[in-house]
């Protein structure tokens, strides 16, 4: 800027301190001091003094009041000029932030969500997860997943898991009924040969049982084998004693090659249960665009398991933090799916449900090592013609 336009400058703060400007000129004065800090500096300085008229020998004189006003309109147009320019820095920051958050805590969401439903299905024998609510965030992200039963044809709840995720950090807790889980479902690795009579005490108080069980009941029961299974060959097997429509199979116990590890470390039978025993539920597989609607189809099924298995290794952060609250050690995903892929889907167990009376018939059976009997119903086998729920909220 020229001095003969710093000149102009001073004479239009002389022409307003002497009430000689018109209102627009006072109007456009009155913005450019609100926008130079030092324009309006100049202004205060003559107001108090500090300067003189060049060439003016005249004295200025404006009412106290008058100068106070003008001196307090200026500030104020920088503080508010201030307060905007924070507010919408803020505000670019806040939309930036709950964009990052949303998108992350989204892609977060699936992941963890697929983890937590396949954790449940592969190590906890007879439960799946169903539906569930969720809070979706990088900051903080929940999910509440419903834990499912099936007894008979009905599914009862089992309870429920959370997980959760504050940043990166992940935890799954699931959450039974009462706050505590009775586990009667168990099964035997076949690590090496018994003879029936040797295992004799791990069927009959489950046959015993279920003899004394009225006919008009349902009931689940945990079966093993004295050897692998391919999955035809378990359901040639069941076939043989019980018709296809008088049972279902929940859930299948699969060798991945763990079980031979504790096998080695213990003597005797190798007994285990929910947390430490690995296998599928069929119904909670993704077998893509096609679902299968008949028993058959095994190397479908089996495939679909350990591409899952896959999945759950890939994610293997992820499925330690979920496996920490479902299971009693680490659950070495990455070795079990390796053991898979060598070897192949081999069925030492499972979970079946149906009539009582039908599931008894199984008794029979020579190469059934163990037999846990689980939950008993009355009768639900032939689904009415219509039913609901009604909850209370």
């Amino acid at each position: 800027m020229t001095n003969k336009e710093f000149d102009k400058r001073d004479a239009r703060l002389l022409a307003y301190l002497r009430g000689e400007l018109t209102d627009e000129d006072k109007e456009r004065l009155q913005e450019e001091l609100a926008e130079d800090e030092a324009f309006a500096a100049k202004l205060e300085h003559l107001l108090l003094g500090e300067e003189k008229e060049p060439e003016q020998p005249a004295q200025i004189s404006l009412p106290e009041e008058k100068q106070s006003r003008i001196l307090r309109r200026g500030k104020w147009r920088m503080r508010l000029g201030n307060s905007a320019f924070t507010l919408g820095i803020a505000f670019l920051a806040g939309v930036l932030l709950f964009t990052v958050n949303t998108w992350i805590g989204t892609s977060m969401y699936d992941e963890l969500y697929r983890v937590t439903r396949s954790m449940v299905n592969f190590t906890q024998p007879g439960i799946t997860a169903g539906s569930s609510g969720s809070q979706i965030g990088l900051l903080y992200g929940n999910i509440e997943m419903e834990l499912r039963e099936q007894v008979g044809a009905d599914q009862k709840n089992a309870g429920k898991i959370e997980s959760t995720n504050l940043l990166w950090l992940v935890s799954a807790q699931p959450k039974w009924p009462n706050g505590v889980r009775d586990v009667k479902l168990f099964f035997r690795f076949p690590s090496e040969a018994m003879t029936p009579e040797e295992t004799e005490y791990l069927r009959t108080p489950a046959w015993k049982a279920m003899e004394k069980l009225p006919e008009g009941t349902v009931s689940q029961l945990a079966i093993s084998f004295d050897r692998l299974l391919t999955y035809e060959e378990y359901y040639s097997l069941i076939s043989r004693h019980v018709p296809d429509d008088e049972q279902e199979t929940v859930w299948l116990a699969v060798d991945t090659g763990e079980e031979l590890k504790q096998a080695d470390r213990d003597e005797g039978n190798v007994i285990l249960s929910a947390g430490e025993i690995w296998g599928f539920s069929e119904r909670s597989l993704d077998y893509g665009n096609a679902p299968i609607q008949v028993n058959a189809e095994g190397n479908r099924r089996t495939a679909a398991y350990v591409a899952e298995m896959k999945y759950l290794a890939e994610q293997e952060r992820l499925s330690r933090a979920v496996g920490r609250g479902l299971m009693w050690g680490q659950p070495n995903i990455q070795e079990r799916y390796q053991y898979l892929q060598e070897h192949g889907v081999g069925i030492y167990g499972a979970v079946i449900t149906g009539p009582t009376k039908e599931l008894l018939k199984l008794k029979e059976e020579t190469s059934i090592t163990a037999a846990f009997l689980g939950q008993v119903d009355w009768w639900n086998w032939e689904r009415p013609a219509a039913s609901g729920t009604q909850n209370s909220w």
